[in-house]
């Protein structure tokens, strides 16, 4: 029999509890949870009819280890993808319709993108030129900006590409590592030469499918935090979850491992899936994780409000906008989500969820959260010109909680897993630090790890 630890008891966490308990119910696992409560940044607020999340609010329906877990909690039924639309950029005080036939921005229908009033005809004629080049000029890593600038343009790139891709990251893609992101779009160009063909060719590929267009997201009518709920109440027998139990040290003994904070007794196996930060406890000793504890992290804060609709006087055309660097606000997006979930609002009632923190604007650090709701309030009746008065607004502050994966991280990794691999046998990290901050990235990399140590008991 093994004795495993897994430190945090968020998603990733419980996850990796939940696959291994049941692929190996002779072995002893705990899981360790500093907080009084499992799900790190998931939570879900019901109540009075409205079902708000008030951290992620969905997930990529392509990425199938999120479905696959949900189906096999038996929550199956209770997935819903969001409702489509039409998506619009806000650039400096005008709304400008994303071109039809967009992906990420990139055009793949010609018509919908020289009629698009967003770019100047220069811009457009810069952004269709990419047909004629070649793949990026080197074999190794680079960022997103430079990227898509090199193929795309300069105002491609400030009106469409950057308000669209920053977001998910929250960091400045002018630093940000394209293999690490976004490794597909490399991918496609290596194949095709360049940008514009890879989409087209992408575009022709999913055409020949015949599978109609529909949401890109999903979540539950329970809400996400309903996942959580699951995998607590149908933990294996052999799991043990310990909240509000910091671990404290990680001490390497001929046994394994003891954590301070917890039991005495070692384990042979411990699985860290906590933010990067967090291993300053346990090896500021070992400058080997020195890049991986000073790891960039952005900061943001989302601002979910309610209206009456009644009173709501602005028109709510598409499911929401983002928002160009350039333009003077602190916000970076808007989405409707009365209009993109509606099972989630009362039908005489309209929810906003509006984000903040752009790269190098220290806005949400500076302000406290009264004001935070405040301003946020403030700038979105200036920016979609109504004057109506929330009925309540919800705000989560997530201060340093997105890894900035920079140039060469992937490299980062390999590094550093392979020396832990020698120096620190039976230690296994995973998480948001290593590859992927969504979701599904935290679930599949902790189904894969129990595959892995699975196989190597066998």
């Amino acid at each position: 029999m093994s004795r495993v630890a897994v430190i945090g008891g968020g998603l990733t966490g419980l996850s990796t509890a939940y696959y291994l308990g049941r692929a190996k119910p002779d072995w002893q696992i705990d899981v360790f949870e500093e907080e009084q409560r499992f799900g790190g940044k998931i939570k879900t607020k019901r109540v009075d009819g409205y079902v708000v999340e008030v951290g992620p609010d969905s997930y990529l329906a392509r990425k199938q280890a999120m479905t696959d877990l949900i189906n096999e909690l038996g929550l199956g039924d209770t997935l819903v993808t969001n409702a489509t639309g039409q998506a619009f950029i806000y650039d400096r005080g005008s709304m400008f319709p994303i071109p039809g036939g967009s992906i990420v921005g990139i055009p793949t229908e010609f018509v919908p993108f020289a009629k698009s009033t967003l770019l100047s005809w220069s811009g457009k004629i810069r952004a269709m030129q990419d047909i004629f080049k070649s793949p990026y000029p080197t074999d190794g890593d680079v960022s997103i900006g430079d990227f898509f600038k090199y193929h795309l343009g300069n105002e491609m790139m400030d009106k469409l590409i950057e308000p669209l891709l920053s977001g998910i990251y929250g960091g400045d893609i002018y630093e940000l590592s394209l293999d690490a992101t976004f490794p597909e779009f490399h991918s496609l160009e290596r194949k095709h030469g360049n940008m514009v063909k890879g989409m087209l060719a992408a575009r022709k590929q999913r055409a020949a499918t015949n599978v109609k267009p529909s949401g890109q997201f999903r979540q539950l009518t329970g809400g996400l935090e309903s996942i959580i709920d699951e995998l607590v109440a149908q933990m294996p027998a052999n799991v043990t979850l310990h909240k509000s139990t910091p671990v404290t040290s990680i001490e390497k003994v001929k046994d394994g491992y003891v954590l301070g904070g917890t039991v005495k007794t070692p384990y042979e196996e411990v699985v860290i899936t906590t933010p990067p930060q967090s291993y300053k406890k346990w090896f500021a000793d070992d400058a080997h994780f020195g890049e991986l504890m000073n790891m960039d992290l952005s900061t943001c804060a989302i601002a979910v409000m309610g209206f009456d609709r009644a009173t709501f006087d602005a028109p709510l055309d598409g499911t929401g906008f983002v928002i160009t660097r350039k333009t003077d606000t602190p916000l970076t997006a808007c989405t409707y989500i009365t209009a993109k979930w509606p099972q989630t609002t009362p039908q005489d009632k309209v929810v906003l969820r509006v984000f903040m923190g752009k790269p190098g604007d220290n806005t949400v650090q500076q302000f406290d959260g009264e004001a935070l709701k405040e301003l946020a309030v403030k700038e979105i009746q200036r920016i979609m010109k109504f004057s109506a008065k929330p009925l309540w607004v919800e705000l989560t502050r997530l201060d340093k909680s997105m890894p900035q994966y920079k140039v060469g991280h992937r490299d980062l990794v390999a590094r550093l897993k392979d020396y832990a691999a020698k120096a620190y046998p039976g230690l296994h990290m995973i998480g948001t630090p290593f590859d992927g901050v969504g979701m599904p990235d935290g679930v599949r990399q902790a189904h894969d790890l129990v595959q892995h140590l699975v196989n190597e008991d066998n």
